[in-house]
Order: C-alpha cells, then sequence, then structure tokens
C-alpha cells in the first residue's frame, strides 16, 4: 500500500498538523494568543490582496460564461455526462458551503446589523444597517466563494480531461509550463501545502459542528455539552462519513447530498412560509439590489483609517482566506462531477445556482432573527452574545410552529451538512494521495480511513481542548498562499485560451480523449446492468434512451 503512496505530499500536513495538534494541545491559549496576532499582522498588511485576488476570480468567472471558451467541453466535444443537473448541483451545494450556512444563515446577517464597523456611519438596527449586513453576507456565501472553487475546478478539470494531465491540484498549473507537468518537487511542495489546508480546514468545520450539534443535543433532550458528548458525535460522524466515503461517489455522496439539499429546500419553504413572508422577500428584494450595484465596492472593503477595528479584516478578508483554504481540494472535488459539461455549464451549475441558494437561505433565516429583533419579539442579540453562535439556529425555532420537531431535523441536517463535506474531502485527498491517480476512480479503503480518522481526531482535541480559535486561524493562513496558486491557475488557463492553444491540445489529445469517451460509455453499460446499482436519478439520459432503443 505504502508503494502507491505520495510519501512527501502526504507527510507534510500530518507532520505540520500533529506539531499544531501538540502545541495546542500542551498550551492552547498560548498558541491561540500568537496565532491570532500573526493573522492580523497578515491581514493588515496584505488583506487587500485577498479582495483584489478574490474579485479578479469572480471577473474571470464571468469573462468565461460569456465569452466562446464558455463552450468548451471537458471530456472533448463526444463526452457525455455522467451525472443528472440536479444530483450535480446538490452534490455540489453540500460540498461547497453546505455545512457553513447552517451554522451561520441566521447569524451573521444579524451580527452586521447591530455591530456594522464605525467607518461606514450606519446606526446599528437601522434600515440601511440591516441591507448592509445582508449585502455582507450574501457577499462571504455567495458568488465569491465559489468562484474561488470554480477556478481550480475549471483550470484542473481541463488538464485532467482534456490535456491527459494528473489527478492533483497542482495539475492546474500545467499552463505556465506550456501544457507540461512543473517539476516534480513544485508539485510535491504544492501539494503538500494544499492538502495541509484543507486538513485545517476541514477540522475546524467539523470543530464547528461538533459544538453546534452538541448545543442542539442541549436543546432537544436536555443532553449537557462537554468532553464525553462531543467525543461520541465525533465517533459517529468520523464512522458515517468514513463509511460514506468507502462506498464511492456514486453511492455515498451522491445519496446523501440529494437527501440534504430536499431537506435544505424543505426548511426554507418551512421558514418562509412560516416565518415573516412579506418581510423575508421585501428584505431579499432590496438586499440582493444593493448587493449587486454595490458588489466591487463590498468586495473591495479595506477600512484604510488609523486604530481601525479591523472589521474587514476579521470578516470578510477571514472569510476569503477561509474558502481559499478549502478552494483547491473542492475544486479538485468538483472535477469527477464535470466529465462531458461545458464551462458555461460548470460555472451556472457550481457558481450562479449555489450562490443564488445561499443568498435565498440568508435571507430567509436571517430575515427571522431580523424581524423577531426589530419587532422586540426577542432579544435575539442578547441571546447570541450569551450563548453563542452554535446555539443561535436552534434558539430561533423557538418562535415557529413545530419547534422540536424542527429541531430534531435541524439537527439532522447539521450532522448529514458536515458527513457530506467531510466524505467529500475525504475521498478527493486520498485519491489525490497516490502516485498514479489517473484512471482511479476510488482510493482504497485503508487510505480513506486513515484520512477520515485523522481529521477526524484534529477536530474533537481541538474541541475538547479549547483551542477551536486556533485551528481556525491556522486554516486561514494556510490559506493565504493558496491564493496566489489560484491566481495562477486562472491566469495561466486564460493565457493558454487566447494564445490558441486549445485547438493544439484537441489534436494532440484526441486519441486520449476518444479514449475516455469509451472508456466512459463502456462503464455506463456496465451500471445499468447491474442490478445491485439504482442510480435511475443521476443516470446518463441518453443512456437511458438506448436502453429503450435496444428493446425496440
Amino acid at each position: 500500500m505504502l508503494k502507491r503512496i505520495r510519501i512527501v505530499p502526504v507527510a507534510i500536513p500530518i507532520v505540520l498538523m500533529g506539531i499544531i495538534l501538540i502545541i495546542g494541545f500542551i498550551v492552547p491559549e498560548q498558541f491561540t494568543t500568537i496565532m491570532t496576532d500573526f493573522f492580523i499582522a497578515l491581514m493588515e498588511n496584505a488583506g487587500w490582496m485577498v479582495s483584489i485576488g478574490v474579485l479578479i476570480f469572480v471577473g474571470c468567472m464571468v469573462l468565461l460564461f460569456v465569452h466562446p471558451f464558455g463552450s468548451i467541453k471537458f471530456g472533448g466535444k463526444d463526452a457525455l455526462p455522467k451525472y443528472k443537473t440536479w444530483i450535480w448541483w446538490a452534490i455540489s451545494l453540500c460540498a461547497g458551503i453546505g455545512t457553513g450556512i447552517v451554522f451561520w444563515g441566521a447569524t451573521e446577517p444579524l451580527m452586521h446589523t447591530f455591530t456594522p464597523p464605525p467607518s461606514v456611519g450606519l446606526e446599528p438596527g437601522s434600515l440601511d444597517a440591516v441591507i448592509w449586513g445582508m449585502s455582507k453576507s450574501f457577499l462571504h456565501w455567495s458568488f465569491s466563494p465559489y468562484s474561488i472553487y470554480a477556478v481550480a475546478g475549471i483550470t484542473i478539470g481541463y488538464a485532467y480531461y482534456n490535456m491527459n494531465k494528473s489527478y492533483t491540484a497542482s495539475a492546474g498549473l500545467v499552463y505556465l509550463n506550456d501544457g507540461k507537468e512543473l517539476n516534480s518537487k513544485i508539485n510535491t511542495i504544492i501539494d503538500g501545502i494544499i492538502l495541509f489546508a484543507i486538513c485545517g480546514g476541514v477540522a475546524g468545520s467539523l470543530g464547528y459542528g461538533l459544538l453546534q450539534i452538541g448545543s442542539g443535543l442541549n436543546f432537544v433532550f436536555g443532553i449537557e455539552p462537554g468532553p464525553f458528548v462531543w467525543a461520541i458525535i465525533a465517533a459517529v460522524i468520523i464512522t458515517s462519513y468514513t463509511i460514506s466515503s468507502a462506498t464511492g461517489l456514486d453511492r455515498g455522496i451522491a445519496w446523501l447530498s440529494d437527501k440534504n439539499a430536499w431537506i435544505f429546500i424543505a426548511l426554507m419553504i418551512f421558514v418562509l412560509v412560516c416565518g415573516p413572508t412579506a418581510y423575508i422577500f421585501n428584505l431579499f428584494t432590496q438586499s440582493f439590489g444593493y448587493f449587486v450595484n454595490n458588489f466591487v465596492d463590498l468586495s473591495l472593503f479595506t477600512q484604510p483609517i488609523v486604530d481601525s477595528d479591523l472589521w474587514p479584516q476579521w470578516w470578510d478578508m477571514y472569510w476569503m482566506v477561509d474558502w481559499l483554504s478549502f478552494g483547491p481540494i473542492v475544486g479538485l472535488f468538483l472535477v469527477k462531477l464535470s466529465y462531458g459539461r461545458t464551462i458555461r455549464e460548470f460555472i451556472t451549475v457550481n457558481v450562479i445556482l449555489p450562490a443564488m441558494f445561499g443568498i435565498l437561505w440568508f435571507s430567509i433565516f436571517g430575515g427571522l432573527a431580523l424581524d423577531l429583533q426589530l419587532r422586540g419579539v426577542a432579544d435575539m442579540s442578547g441571546f447570541l452574545a450569551d450563548n453563542g453562535a452554535q446555539a443561535f439556529m436552534m434558539y430561533i425555532f423557538e418562535f415557529l410552529p413545530f419547534t422540536e420537531l424542527i429541531r430534531i431535523i435541524m439537527l439532522v441536517t447539521i450532522g448529514l451538512s458536515f458527513i457530506t463535506l467531510a466524505d467529500s474531502m475525504t475521498s478527493t485527498i486520498s485519491t489525490m494521495s497516490l502516485k498514479q491517480s489517473k484512471g482511479v476512480k476510488e482510493a482504497p479503503l485503508p487510505i480513506k480511513v486513515f484520512w477520515g480518522v485523522f481529521i477526524g481526531l484534529i477536530s474533537l482535541v481541538f474541541v475538547i481542548s479549547g483551542g477551536i480559535d486556533g485551528i481556525k486561524i491556522v486554516k486561514t493562513i494556510a490559506g493565504f498562499p493558496i491564493l496566489f496558486i489560484e491566481l495562477a491557475m486562472i491566469l495561466g488557463f486564460l493565457y493558454h485560451l487566447f494564445s490558441g492553444k486549445l485547438k493544439r491540445d484537441e489534436l494532440e489529445y484526441a486519441d486520449f480523449m476518444d479514449g475516455e469517451v469509451a472508456t466512459a460509455a463502456a462503464e455506463a453499460e456496465a451500471e445499468l446492468a447491474d442490478t445491485h446499482i439504482h442510480k435511475k436519478w443521476y443516470t446518463l439520459e441518453k443512456q437511458k434512451d438506448n436502453k429503450k432503443d435496444k428493446k425496440e
């Protein structure tokens, strides 16, 4: 087994995380303080690069969407997609920001509305503050983070499916070397950094999940959260996503994402109907209008004043480097779903649709929280300050019918969200860990189990030791260098296309792409013939038509 593993890229996150784990466990307070000070210095001096870089990513997505390049198909013009649009979108949503919206959906708009930065001159709780706060939430959870993912997905996907490159994050950099693989040592270092960042990212997100589920169990069943409860929750989640990952993309992740997406939609409809419907629609309409009209201004807010409260550094820039820590691996995962799709379709399903879903989610749940506060029904801000964000989403259901039932459903949703995220990331990391990943559908089970347990234990130790803030800062610091890796990816890719290399690729890799089409067709036929595989809701429409033709 060890002979199949890329030792150095795999060792980098293990060694670095091991060191951080030991330090964080022994001296959590000092560790968090040092990491926080470093993060502040980094964002004060270089955070503006993050703001500009992410805006460039969004601009590149717009360019690729409207340009004829948007018609380029992953796998060549004869490639046929494997997954239906619904399941493709559901997986993209749940593997992208599904975990975050259940934690921050009601919380962030309230926080921004009642504690806006003094530099913007808004009265806390005023209409202007409400609209500005909602727009900032939209910025953090819609087009910008999904553009970060799409940059990696498109550049790696084209290299993998159209240029016969390896299934690694560093494959997205081949455009810097005229389509040839970079030096193996450079690839090793880049992939090691990316693996380290995603280990911290998933561990931090899972840590949030442990806290939120623990708080939910307290609300519903009166179980006090603590180390023992967190350990049990972690064991259940780790076991669940490891088993799901072992079943492969076509069964585990696809099934989980389908169910998770439907629950998301049902919860949104329930809150919209039973909550302040008119207020939510009005809030969405005006906030979205403000967001669209002021997108560039909102994206480049850096607050260049003396003795700043560092609001944009702790919100805008923090969120963007957080998304960057996930960017290459989420993008690499999305590559698995993109075969037979055009770049324009990729942007539609992986940027536009999940971004609009995020905007609707924040409008509905944030609108409910704001309405309760502004009408004086409850002191939502006070509860948030006293109990933290992990308890807030459960609390708002106090003001809706079927409270206990909805809380249980939300608990299930939170669990599914984190299982889906960890499942997709574990599967992708495992495949990327292999020396030969080209053509490998799934990594060996022992590698998946190792990564699943490793990431889960990191999150559990940091939560129990009180160092969750430390790992939070670590993953954002790790995300910073990925900004430059992704900038190199997308700018190199655009140069590759505009310099006329597309035609060369079509000729040079024609035999490879024809072979991929034949392999994909054979796999589809085998799946249709296998009575143990039931994929009626995400199997190719054309494959179904072929089967009907044969019967006739």
